[in-house]
C-alpha cells in the first residue's frame, strides 16, 4: 500500500495497515533469526564431527612413545574424549551452551582466552579489508556500468578476472616486495594493537585481500547497476533535473545495493579464509597465523572446533545484519 493510499484511509484504518506492516517486519526478522541459530547450530555439529574423520590420535600425538595405554586412557578422560562420539558431543554441546569452548590440548589454555587475545587482530583485517573494499567498488563499479561498451569496462571485466584468478599468497608476496622492501611505505610484519597505529600493519594486507572481495563485488555491483538504468523511475528522474548526488544514491546507488550487500554474508566466509593466508604472509597475530594449522596438524579439537565455531557465527550474523540493511535498501529483495 502506497502512502497516497494510506493518506486517504481513516485514521483508525491508517493505524491497522501500520501495524500490519509492523508486524510482516516483525516475522520476517524472527523468522531470519531462528534461520540463522539453525545454520549456527548446524556448523558447530559439522565441525565435531568432521575433525573426527581426520586421521591421527590427539592423545597419542601428545604423549607421543612415553604414551601407555594406562596414560592414554587417563589422559582421554582428563581431556574428555572418552565414551563414544554422541557422548562426547552432548558434553562439548553443553559446555558451547554455557559459554565454555573447552581448553587446548596442547597449552591446556582455555580456548574463550586464546581466541580473545587473537581474534581482535583478525576482525581489524576484515573491517579494515570491508572498508577499503567498498571505497574502491562503488566508484569502479558505476563507471563501469556507464561506460560498459568502451575501453573502461572491456579493461575492468579484464583486471576483474586477472584478480580474482591470482592466489593471494602471491599477490601478498608482490606487494609485500613492492611496499615494503622497495618503496618501504609500509612494515614488513609485526602489529600493533593500539589504534590508529594497527592501521598502519593492516592497510596492506587488507589491500591483498581486496583482490578477493573487489572483484566479485563491483562485477555485481556493475549488473546492479545496469539493470537500474533501464528501469523507468530512472528516466523520470533525469527528466525531473534532480542534482547528482540525490540522483547517484536515491534512483542509481540504492536500489543497486540490495544484491550487493546480501552477498557480503557471503564474501565474508570468503574473507575469514583467505585472511588465515594473509596473516601468515604478514605475520600478524590473528586466529590464522599458527592456531588453526597448529590445531589441525597436532589434532587439537577444542582449538579448531572454537575457531570455526566463531567463524560460522561471524558469517551467519554478517549476513543476518546483510538481509536487513538490504531489505531496508530495497524492500522487493524481502521474501
Amino acid at each position: 500500500m502506497s502512502t497516497h493510499q494510506m493518506a486517504k484511509l481513516p485514521s483508525r484504518s491508517r493505524f491497522d495497515a501500520v501495524a500490519f506492516g509492523m508486524g510482516i517486519i516483525q516475522n520476517r526478522i524472527v523468522s531470519r533469526l531462528l534461520r540463522s541459530l539453525l545454520v549456527g547450530f548446524g556448523v558447530m555439529t559439522i565441525a565435531f564431527f568432521l575433525l573426527r574423520l581426520v586421521p591421527g590420535d590427539p592423545v597419542q600425538l601428545l604423549l607421543g612413545d612415553t604414551g601407555t595405554p594406562e596414560l592414554v586412557e587417563a589422559y582421554r578422560q582428563m581431556l574428555g574424549l572418552d565414551g563414544t562420539l554422541p557422548e562426547q558431543y552432548l558434553r562439548y554441546l553443553g559446555s558451547v551452551m554455557q559459554g565454555d569452548l573447552g581448553t587446548s590440548i596442547n597449552s591446556s589454555v582455555s580456548v574463550n582466552t586464546i581466541i580473545a587475545r587473537s581474534l581482535p587482530v583478525t576482525l581489524w583485517l576484515i573491517a579494515v579489508t570491508i572498508v577499503l573494499a567498498l571505497a574502491l567498488a562503488l566508484p569502479l563499479s558505476i563507471a563501469a556500468a556507464i561506460y560498459q561498451r568502451t575501453w573502461f569496462g572491456h579493461t575492468f571485466r579484464v583486471a576483474s578476472s586477472i584478480l580474482l584468478a591470482t592466489p593471494v599468497f602471491y599477490s601478498g608476496l608482490l606487494l609485500l616486495l613492492l611496499f615494503a622492501i622497495q618503496l618501504k611505505v609500509a612494515p614488513v610484519a609485526g602489529y600493533r594493537t593500539t589504534f590508529p597505529t594497527n592501521l598502519n600493519y593492516l592497510w596492506l594486507p587488507a589491500l591483498v585481500l581486496c583482490g578477493v572481495m573487489v572483484p566479485i563485488t563491483a562485477r555485481v555491483l556493475q549488473s546492479s547497476v545496469i539493470d537500474t538504468l533501464d528501469q523507468e523511475f530512472v528516466e523520470t528522474a533525469v527528466v525531473r533535473g534532480l542534482g547528482r548526488l540525490t540522483f547517484t544514491w536515491r534512483y542509481l546507488l540504492r536500489p543497486s545495493l540490495a544484491p550487493t550487500i546480501s552477498l557480503l554474508g557471503y564474501m565474508i566466509g570468503q574473507l575469514l579464509s583467505a585472511a588465515v593466508v594473509v596473516e601468515l604472509v604478514f605475520n600478524l597475530p590473528g586466529i590464522g597465523t599458527s592456531l588453526i594449522v597448529e590445531g589441525v596438524l597436532l589434532r587439537d579439537y577444542p582449538v579448531v572446533q572454537g575457531i570455526v565455531l566463531v567463524f560460522g557465527m561471524i558469517v551467519v550474523i554478517v549476513s543476518f545484519l546483510s538481509d536487513l540493511v538490504s531489505g531496508w535498501l530495497d524492500p522487493r529483495t524481502q521474501t
